[in-house]
């Protein structure tokens, strides 16, 4: 009888050992919440000028799934909240009056840009949900508001004291206008890193740049010719900034810009300020 070779049947390939597999649930805490952490998004970002540009803001809204996932994963992400600088985020449709009745005190971020969301313009019911979120002043963290002038008009009315953890403020009217925006005058953000404000009129004498002194970016752009300040005026309340890093200071005017050269060349200039940062 025929009886077979022993090597018949073997496979020519040389065995390999694979290495153990781990599962996701598997991992203890620690490895977890360093994985969530990575997750978060980079919301800053360097635009063609060298300045700062902030990304999307609605990315950080990453962690809404993840509590889904399973009760450990919610568990542990709502107990890391200020770890993982768990915000909720107020924009276009989202129903703030049940975010905020429903969910944990976590820091809000209100982000409407016009010019990203396309067609589509500010409702009535938006704005009122601006208005509930800037009334919980002690968790406002950013606000990013690029939305028709007359809507600002009447938002910026709520940004009427202190915000104790506003990080960024971004207020600017997609397109120029005649009346210059103008922030309360007991508005004051302490722990504010960076304020850019396009069409507002002059916040030089306003107590927010005293108390703001955090401030790493400052650019106030198109500032209304009826608010111009000497530049001695301009850099006091400025010195008073030892972080700042980024600063841009422009005018709106009818006057060509050779004469307002002029005129500042024969300014003088008393104050010096040095900025070691910037």
């Amino acid at each position: 009888m025929y009886a077979p070779s022993p090597e018949i049947g073997k496979s020519i390939w040389p065995r390999v050992n694979h290495p153990s597999i781990t599962y996701i649930h598997n991992l203890n805490d620690d490895s977890l919440l360093s994985i969530f952490y990575h997750c978060r998004p980079d919301i800053a970002g360097v635009d063609e000028f060298g300045g700062v540009r902030w990304g999307n803001w609605v990315r950080e809204r990453w962690w809404y799934k993840f509590v889904q996932i399973c009760q450990r994963w919610r568990y542990l992400i709502l107990g890391s909240a200020s770890y993982l600088r768990l915000c909720l985020v107020c924009t276009y449709g989202m129903p703030m009056a049940d975010i905020l009745a429903n969910s944990p005190p976590f820091p809000l971020i209100i982000d409407y840009d016009q010019p990203i969301v396309s067609n589509q313009d500010v409702t009535t019911e938006d704005e009122e949900r601006i208005t509930l979120a800037l009334h919980h002043r002690d968790r406002v963290r950013r606000i990013n508001l690029r939305l028709p002038a007359p809507s600002l008009q009447r938002l910026i009315k709520s940004l009427d004291d202190e915000f104790p953890i506003l990080e960024y403020l971004y207020i600017a009217p997609p397109a120029k206008h005649d009346t210059p925006l103008m922030l309360p005058a007991t508005f004051e953000a302490p722990q504010l890193r960076l304020l850019i404000l396009n069409h507002c009129s002059s916040i030089i004498r306003s107590p927010l740049l005293a108390t703001a002194t955090r401030l790493v970016t400052l650019a106030l752009r198109w500032i209304h010719p009826s608010t111009y300040l000497r530049p001695d005026y301009l850099l006091q309340p400025i010195s008073l900034l030892p972080r700042l890093e980024e600063l841009e200071i422009g005018f709106c005017s009818l006057i060509p810009n050779r004469e307002i050269e002029g005129q500042l060349s024969h300014t003088p200039v008393i104050t010096h300020v040095t900025f070691p940062h910037l």
